[in-house]
């Protein structure tokens, strides 16, 4: 079961709840992210660390390294 117009929201589900005039719980679940889609879009998942060979540790505390621009 997915959302069927996933993206991310501004407000809180109780927010747009109150405006719209419905359950917080028909919001969380018309704007979910499918489990699909957010298993895809998961850094764990792509682990990153490996690539360059170090620990999930190290990955985190060095931060996320910046893609190299490419010049014309």
């Amino acid at each position: 079961m997915g959302a069927e117009q996933p993206k991310r929201r501004k407000h809180t589900a109780a927010e747009l709840a109150a405006k719209e005039k419905c359950n917080p719980r028909t919001v969380r679940r018309y704007m979910a992210v499918p489990r699909a889609q957010y298993l895809a879009e998961a850094i764990s998942r792509a682990k990153p660390w490996e690539t360059l060979g170090m620990s999930r540790a190290t990955w985190y505390r060095r931060g996320k390294p910046a893609q190299p621009s490419e010049k014309p």
